[in-house]
């Protein structure tokens, strides 16, 4: 197993469980890619933060922009880059993102999550996009929809481990006067503002993985399963993050076997719908009017 493949069995489990039903060198594309999106969040999330932790990251989007491959983490993605050209500029959008998520970061309201959503998450879906046989910009907006979906699912699901580090993704205006400074902060008096919140952003989450989910035929036919595969147990984290009108507090993980089951099911839904036909004509994306706008700048053609 190589070192990528190693470093997604371990921190992107579900996302590994669904590479399965990728070819070989797909699955090593996508663990490639995969690295470098987790290489550059434990930099920018690390704990004390490293003293040159902004500076590091924009060093990373300048070699990206010159193909300095001779950078180390530039080197992971260099491969990547040389056959698929439209995913630089996701790259650094990504980089970018995430060198400005700190626990500064104040996320008020709906466009704000959208934004940061986005940058950390929407990037990766526009990232993984060519590499899954994605050629059509069209199919754009709904893989950054997917990596939304999972961004929102992910925070929904890390609400307690985020208060714990000083940090809170749930927008200001869904919490009605309270003020999330630290694990300390939620009470019984007001948990039930918190867990309301959550379903909100849960709900939000469904939205994203029906839209990006529809399609799925943008991308090469015998990659589709696996990502389908791969929403719908990402989706079931969201079931698991409220118990009893509270929140969770233990992590809420979907088991080995309750994945091989979803994907059981996957399959039943998947299948009949011709998946080695292309699917025409394709409606447009549904852009939400009261989103934030977003250019979807890979160049892909």
């Amino acid at each position: 197993m190589t070192n990528e493949m190693q470093l997604l069995s371990k921190a992107g489990k579900t996302f590994y469980f669904a590479t399965f039903w990728l070819s070989k060198a797909v699955r090593y594309d996508a663990a490639r890619a995969y690295t470098f999106c987790r290489l550059v969040d434990d930099i920018a999330d690390a704990s004390p933060a490293r003293p040159d932790r902004d500076s590091y990251l924009s060093e990373v989007t300048s070699a990206l922009a010159r193909g300095d491959s001779s950078h180390e983490l530039v080197g992971h993605v260099s491969p990547l880059l040389s056959r698929f050209p439209a995913i630089r500029q996701p790259l650094a959008d990504l980089v970018d993102a995430c060198r400005r998520d700190s626990p500064a970061l104040t996320i008020i309201d709906e466009d704000d999550l959208v934004r940061y959503a986005h940058g950390v998450a929407g990037n990766v879906g526009l990232i993984m996009y060519p590499i899954l046989g994605g050629t059509s910009e069209l199919g754009l907006a709904y893989a950054a929809d997917l990596g939304i979906a999972m961004q929102y699912t992910n925070i929904a699901r890390d609400v307690l481990e985020d208060l714990g580090q000083g940090r809170s993704y749930l927008p200001s205006t869904w919490l009605t006067g309270t003020t999330l400074k630290g694990l300390d902060s939620i009470t019984a008096h007001n948990e039930h503002i918190v867990v309301q919140a959550i379903h909100k952003l849960l709900l939000l989450a469904e939205e994203r993985y029906r839209r990006g989910l529809s399609g799925l035929s943008y991308l090469a036919p015998q990659n589709r399963f696996a990502i389908r595969v791969a929403a719908q147990c990402y989706r079931a984290i969201g079931e698991r993050v409220i118990t009893d009108s509270r929140i969770c507090r233990q992590r809420a993980v979907v088991s080995n076997l309750q994945k091989v089951a979803i994907a059981c099911k996957a399959a039943l839904q998947h299948f009949p719908v011709a998946l080695w036909l292309d699917t025409t004509p394709r409606a447009s994306h549904p852009l939400s009017q009261s989103q934030p706008e977003i250019r979807y700048r890979t160049g892909v053609r």
